[in-house]
């Protein structure tokens, strides 16, 4: 049997950025992720390949098991009847046209989705949801702002006992139907998109996650590629991924 096919989403990176490099190339452009989301899939026993926008959604997610919506900028507030507030951040249109298009065209196809962080506000918005623009601090917490490492899991997370998340984290939901998380966020949903269910809740009544089961999408606003060792999601990915390759 092989090991299932998964595309991953990717955001462009000013060749600029990268250090030292000849003054030809600094306007150059490269598609990129971070290691952890393919160090995920991997581990969990998947192949994970990076997408670059300028493929056809239609002419990838063929090829796909299974789809990985991946972090990044804030989705242009104009795609939910809004106007970008101060604390937005940059904004990328033509990276949220394509994930639409990736979206709508995996659910088409029936390949399970992966949404993490931005890549859950992209599955909300494409599906006629809403978003909270800017987390504000409360009681000294910010979802955002902190200095520690990234797979620190910074606070609890409500999980719905009967949810798809809740059988896909296994033993890391505790007795209470808690899970510990991540947070790097300053959006979040409002509105749910239509087939959405909110499924995660953090202390301050943040939605943390959605689920579609009729369409196979979970997504969450944490970054579980970030947790130390092979987060229990990404082998719900792959398992899910390899039924549908399979059938």
């Amino acid at each position: 049997m092989k090991a299932p096919l998964i595309g991953i989403t990717t955001r462009v990176i000013e060749a600029s950025g990268l250090g030292a490099i000849p003054k030809g190339i600094a306007g150059a452009h490269l598609y990129g992720a971070f290691a952890d989301y393919c160090e995920a899939v991997s581990g969990a026993g998947g192949v994970p390949v990076m997408i670059p926008r300028s493929v056809n959604p239609g002419d990838i997610v063929k090829y796909l098991d299974g789809l990985l919506l991946s972090g990044g900028e804030d989705v242009d507030p104009h795609r939910y009847n809004m106007q970008p507030v101060p604390e937005s951040t940059r904004h990328d249109p033509e990276r949220d046209e394509f994930e639409f298009g990736l979206v709508s065209t995996a659910i088409e196809y029936g390949i399970p989705i992966l949404a993490i962080c931005r890549g859950c506000q992209v599955v909300n918005v494409a599906r006629g949801g809403t978003l909270v623009q800017h987390l504000s601090e409360v009681d000294g917490f910010s979802h955002f702002e902190t200095d520690e490492h990234r797979s620190v899991r910074r606070h609890s997370v409500a999980v719905a006992a009967d949810s798809m998340l809740k059988v896909a984290l296994g033993t890391d939901v505790d007795a209470e139907g808690n899970v510990a998380v991540n947070s790097y966020h300053h959006q979040a949903i409002a509105d749910p998109g239509n087939g959405l269910r909110i499924v995660a809740w953090a202390p301050d009544g943040t939605v943390e996650a959605v689920e579609s089961t009729q369409d196979r999408v979970l997504a969450v606003q944490w970054h579980p590629e970030m947790h130390a060792g092979v987060d229990p999601i990404f082998n719900w990915l792959i398992s899910e991924a390899t039924k549908w390759s399979t059938s």
